[in-house]
């Protein structure tokens, strides 16, 4: 223990080199096509209605939610379908369908909690299966 101590005091009396990781990033401001009021009839043409009308429809919806319109509308449908059936599984099913959709859409912080929230549903599913539905249990 004491040369624990002894190796925390020297560590602390050498001398650190310091660190200085100040930079200024210069951001220029952008207006997003749907706000630029003096475009005009070209506001249609800015914003894509020519070449994709659907991300073009979705575009200040995808700006308000800061690009996660889509993981929005699908965890609504998900809690839905949670509160009308009140079973786990309809929704977990429901995201193993669209999950080849979901992959490229969704952001990866969203998608390693999805799978990790699936993994502890269906291990207390099947808990549930094998411990509290078995005819042994008295409980």
């Amino acid at each position: 223990m004491m040369q624990i101590w002894y190796l925390v005091a020297v560590l602390a009396i050498l001398p650190l080199p310091s660190a200085f990781a100040q930079q200024i990033i210069d951001v220029n401001q952008t207006t997003p096509c749907f706000l630029n009021y003096s475009a005009g009839y070209d506001m249609w043409d800015n914003c894509g209605y020519d070449e994709d009308y659907i991300q073009a429809a979705l575009l200040p919806w995808e700006w308000i939610t800061g690009g996660n319109f889509s993981l929005v509308i699908v965890s609504i449908i998900t809690l839905f379908t949670y509160i009308k059936y009140h079973k786990v599984v309809y929704p977990i099913l429901i995201g193993i369908m669209f999950l080849p959709i979901a992959y490229f859409v969704f952001p990866d912080t969203f998608l390693s909690f999805a799978f990790l929230m699936t993994g502890v549903a269906f291990g207390i599913l099947i808990w549930y299966i094998l411990i509290r539905q078995t005819k042994e249990y008295n409980g």
